[in-house]
């Protein structure tokens, strides 16, 4: 892979604009060309310290870098910030059509620290022949004042992360009209790479049963199971999700979904030549963790995250060393309920395969997941709020207020409750639900309907569900 971006090196003001290559290759070698090797080694291990305090892991690749004009060693420190942005677009964190659209400049510090040029600034002087402003930049990026000549869209960033959160936000002028020897397809990449986060669900007919929890999940972040057949929406369910997570937030939040064969480690973290690699769920902090096919996950990995779901912290440790991350991770989760997954109308496995099967989720974990939604099993009707009134509820603070009980739907949670719900935290999870279809139907009060809502949505801690 490829990618090209812009820096600006303000103490040159004859040649200011200056075109970083980076190529990504299989392999553990570093090329340079267009300026001192030393000098990169130097701007790799602070961008590689940035990277480790913001949890963003080295590409681990050969590396090729080519800077045109040739840069001085001097001078390499200011393109610290477009080559670490270039090394977050070779692993997907950026997209690289946008990238290859901007100018910035900037050291990077150990602390991720964003900072302006220290030295002097030498100011071209009035009439002399200065580099013209490339054509295909529409956008520029640094710690301080747009450079001289330049009179399009400025942003200002002091981290490493929020030049990350400003790649991620769409840039107006990128709408305009392209010019003819722009490449249009790349240009309608960008586009899509920043309207990603605008996926909703307005495509997804019904459902709405399960469209209405998601936003009461998404309003605390409660862990959420989704089961139901192949082909029925889980996964677009999940997708859509992370857009009302984005668009409640204002700004695109990370979504992974890594593969079971992962295993534990490339859930949680592990280590790696001396240093610590973060796992999916540190590297979703603030977004969404999707575990698809969750029954297929190792036994190990899906225990694992007992402790984290409660506590939000993990403690690695290891013979080489330990690590602690930390992260808010909204996660979500799917499976089918059978080995054959068209269960049930075309189900072909017997009573025991399907106890086995579902008997791989243990009754601790499942507690953990508060909303246990099927998908797909009946028509259902449409949600009763419009994606724009669903985002607004999401966002909206003053939601989160106490709520009160009606005394007849007090009695019917301690009915429900004395019929085998003995789990002290299972009887918190229906109280909490109890309150958010409450709060989302705009009651005054929990009713015994927000009750029965909240006891139907954890239908898989009842015993014996896996005999269904």
């Amino acid at each position: 892979m490829v990618t090209h971006t812009w820096g600006f090196v303000k103490t040159r003001p004859g040649s200011p604009w200056t075109k970083v290559e980076v190529r990504a290759e299989r392999g553990a070698i570093l090329r340079v060309s267009g300026t001192s090797y030393a000098a990169v080694l130097a701007s790799l291990a602070r961008i590689r310290s940035a990277f480790q305090g913001a949890h963003v892991r080295w590409p681990g690749k050969a590396l090729t870098l080519h800077f045109h004009p040739a840069c001085h060693a001097s001078e390499l420190a200011q393109l610290d910030l477009p080559i670490a942005l270039s090394l977050l677009a070779i692993q997907g964190h950026v997209s690289a059509p946008s990238l290859s659209r901007l100018v910035s400049w900037g050291m990077v510090g150990l602390d991720g620290e964003i900072k302006a040029e220290a030295h002097r600034l030498r100011v071209a002087p009035a009439g002399a022949s200065q580099q013209p402003v490339p054509k295909n930049i529409v956008r520029a990026l640094g710690p301080d004042t747009a450079p001289w000549a330049w009179s399009g869209p400025c942003d200002s960033v002091s981290s490493l992360a929020d030049a990350l959160g400003q790649m991620q936000r769409p840039c107006p002028s990128l709408g305009r009209a392209s010019a003819p020897d722009e490449d249009e397809g790349a240009l309608s990449l960008a586009h899509a790479a920043h309207a990603q986060w605008k996926l909703d669900w307005t495509n997804l007919d019904g459902e709405g049963k399960v469209k209405s929890w998601l936003c009461i999940a998404a309003k605390t972040r409660m862990p959420v199971l989704l089961t139901g057949p192949p082909g029925v929406g889980k996964s677009s369910l999940a997708k859509a999700a992370h857009g009302l997570l984005s668009a409640a937030k204002g700004t695109q939040v990370p979504f992974y979904a890594p593969h079971p064969s992962g295993g534990t480690a490339g859930l949680l973290g592990s280590w790696r030549r001396g240093q610590p690699i973060p796992g999916a769920w540190a590297l979703a902090d603030g977004g969404v963790l999707f575990l698809d096919e969750f029954a297929e996950w190792p036994r190990p990995a899906r225990e694992s995250l007992r402790h984290i779901m409660e506590t939000g912290n993990l403690h690695l440790h290891r013979a080489e060393g330990s690590a602690h991350w930390q992260s808010t991770a909204w996660l979500l989760a799917a499976m089918n309920l059978c080995p054959c997954g068209q269960h049930p109308e075309r189900c072909v496995c017997d009573t025991a395969e399907r106890k086995k099967y579902r008997r791989r989720l243990s009754a601790p974990i499942l507690e953990r997941f508060l909303v246990q939604l099927e998908v797909g099993h009946a028509v259902q009707e449409d949600c009763d709020r419009t994606w724009e009134e669903c985002v607004n509820w999401v966002k909206d603070p003053s939601i989160l207020t106490a709520a009160e009980w009606q005394v007849d739907a007090l009695d019917l949670a301690e009915l429900m409750m004395k019929k085998g719900v003995t789990s002290k935290r299972l009887r918190n999870n229906i109280r909490r639900l109890a309150e958010g279809k409450a709060r989302w139907s705009g009651a005054e009060k929990v009713r015994p309907s927000d009750v029965q809502a909240a006891f139907d949505v954890t239908w898989m801690n009842r015993p014996g569900w896996w005999n269904g």
